[in-house]
This record gives structure tokens, C-alpha cells and sequence, in this order.
């Protein structure tokens, strides 16, 4: 069988599929009236085709690709979708790369149709795969977004490190954070200055009571991004954790506000039983916001109740 007229076949068959379920993409304003065109969402075609000129795909492409690289996204789209009218047979690679672009615009469904015709092409394409799997993950169809990001990871052991670190996210999820290190460890063998892998290493060590572990992986993603807010909070909810209550609200301070800091010390403070230091943060959260009077004063509450169980059980 003719390759273009079966990969023509794959995406008319995906586009009946989003037909039915209501999700049918239309070319827009008419500039583009073949298959292809289903995945421009862009302005009006017409200048671009007028005011450059091309006489091949690898042109097309070319132009796309600058296009992309200076953030002018429905240029990138209609230079691609272009090259793929021009070429002999679709390209997987530019597929993916018109899936990417809707996947950064929230455009979910073009690009999971995108995704899908580039592994029907090419099943073992490494970055429209992880592409796929996020986009699940991102719906929060976790099964789904499992099974094809376990696909991925399958095929090579240097599979784009966002696998690898959505698996340990995964995993986490799913209350196994014994299961999640080391595909975040994976990932930063990849990838070892990410913030984002570290923070959620971090976070993966705190949920398994790793203090000690959780604060080094964090430690590790502040120093390469001092700003990022989540590592932070994270910092400060082990701090808290340890007792190192002061540390626990200058790290959560730089995450968020001054009374919200408090509070969250004093939730994490009363759950470790430490009921009176916790009463002491949520007035002084009460005291700094009116924002928070209404949370904090519930959580205060909370703790008075915790602390006249503990005394009957204990008989003081």
C-alpha cells in the first residue's frame, strides 16, 4: 500500500473517532480544506501563503521550525502543516511537533489526535509517547497515562526523563513512594539539575517520613532555583516536621504569605501532638490575616478538641 495514502487512512480514521465523540476539529476560515487542516486553529492562512512563497516540504518545514523558536505558533502550525501537503509521505516528527504546540495551548484533543497518528507511524516515537502520557496524566486518567508512559520507559532506559518523573509522580500518588524514588532517580540521571524532579524527589522523601532525605532533595532544587516557590513550601513543611519550627516559617514565608506560614506550621505542629505550640501559630495567624481568621481559628478548634481527648485517654 501506497505509505502516504495509508497515513492519510490513519488520520481520517482518528478524525471519525473525535467526530463521534463530538470533538471534530474544522479548518479554519476555509484556508485549509484537506485532512491536514483539522490542526490549524490559528489566524487567517492567507498572508502567510502569499508572502512565503515555498517549492518543497523541507522549505515548509524550515519556516516552521524558525517560527517556532520565536513563539509565532500559528505561523509554526500552518509552515508544518504546509510541508505535510508538499511531502510524499506524513513526517512523525512533525506531527509530533504539531501536537506540542497544541499541548502547550491546552488544545488537548488536537494534540492527542496529533500523538496518536505519530505512533501509529512510528509506535516506539519516545517523545510522542511521554507527549500522550502527560496529556492523560494532566486529565487525570492515571491508568491510562500508567499504561503508556510504562509503554515508553519500556522501549530504551534513556526515554525523556518526564516519563520517568510523571511515574514517580504516579506512584506517589498511589501512596508508594517506595516505588517512586527510583524513577526519580532515573530522571535525574537524565536530567540531574531539574528543580522540578528534585521538588518532587523531595516531596516523595516527605511523604515516606524521610525527613532528613526529603530536606537534602530539596535543599538540592533550591540552590539551582532559589525562586521556585513549591520547593520551598516543601522545605518548610519538613522543617516543621523536625520541630525546627522557626526554619519551618522563613521557608514557608517564601512560598506564600506570613499568616498563611503560621497556619500551616501550626497544622503540621498539631498533628505531631505538639497541641499548645500549635495553638500559639494559628492565634498569631488569626492575628496577622483576617483572610485566614476563619481557617486558623477552625484549626485552633481542632486542636483544643485533640488536646481533651489526649487528657481523657491519658486520665490527666
Amino acid at each position: 500500500m501506497d505509505t502516504t495514502y495509508k497515513g492519510k487512512r490513519i488520520l481520517l480514521a482518528l478524525l471519525a473517532s473525535a467526530a463521534l465523540a463530538g470533538c471534530a476539529a474544522t479548518p479554519s476560515n476555509g484556508q485549509m480544506d484537506d485532512a491536514y487542516g483539522a490542526f490549524y486553529d490559528g489566524e487567517s492562512s492567507a498572508t502567510y501563503a502569499t508572502a512565503f512563497p515555498v517549492g518543497s516540504a523541507e522549505e515548509a518545514y524550515s519556516y516552521g521550525n524558525k517560527a517556532a523558536q520565536s513563539g509565532d505558533y500559528d505561523r509554526a502550525l500552518f509552515e508544518y502543516i504546509r510541508g505535510l501537503r508538499l511531502a510524499e509521505e506524513p513526517t512523525a516528527d512533525i506531527l509530533y511537533k504539531i501536537g506540542s504546540i497544541h499541548h502547550s495551548r491546552e488544545n488537548n484533543r488536537l494534540a492527542e489526535l496529533a500523538y496518536q497518528w505519530v505512533l501509529r507511524l512510528e509506535p516506539e516515537h519516545l517523545q510522542a509517547g511521554t507527549g500522550l502520557g502527560l496529556l492523560y496524566l494532566e486529565r487525570r486518567q492515571y491508568d491510562a497515562a500508567k499504561i503508556q508512559l510504562d509503554s515508553v520507559v519500556k522501549i530504551t532506559t534513556r526515554a525523556p526523563w518526564q516519563a520517568y518523573n510523571a511515574l514517580g509522580v504516579l506512584a506517589d500518588m498511589d501512596s508508594k513512594p517506595w516505588n517512586a524514588g527510583p524513577y526519580y532517580q532515573h530522571a535525574l540521571d537524565i536530567n540531574p539539575d531539574s528543580p522540578q524532579i528534585l521538588n518532587n524527589l523531595g516531596y516523595s522523601r516527605y511523604l515516606a517520613g524521610d525527613w532528613p532525605g526529603a530536606r537534602k532533595a530539596l535543599e538540592a532544587a533550591l540552590r539551582v532555583n532559589g525562586n521556585y516557590e513549591l520547593a520551598w513550601r516543601n522545605l518548610g513543611l519538613v522543617h516543621a516536621r523536625e520541630k525546627n519550627y522557626q526554619f519551618a516559617l522563613e521557608a514557608l514565608g517564601r512560598a506564600g504569605n506570613e499568616s498563611g506560614a503560621y497556619n500551616d506550621v501550626g497544622f503540621v505542629s498539631m498533628m505531631e501532638g505538639d497541641y499548645n505550640q500549635a495553638l500559639s501559630f494559628f492565634k498569631e495567624a488569626m492575628r496577622l490575616s483576617p483572610v485566614y481568621y476563619v481557617k486558623a481559628s477552625e484549626n485552633a478548634d481542632n486542636t483544643r478538641r485533640m488536646m481533651d481527648r489526649n487528657v481523657a485517654q491519658n486520665g490527666q
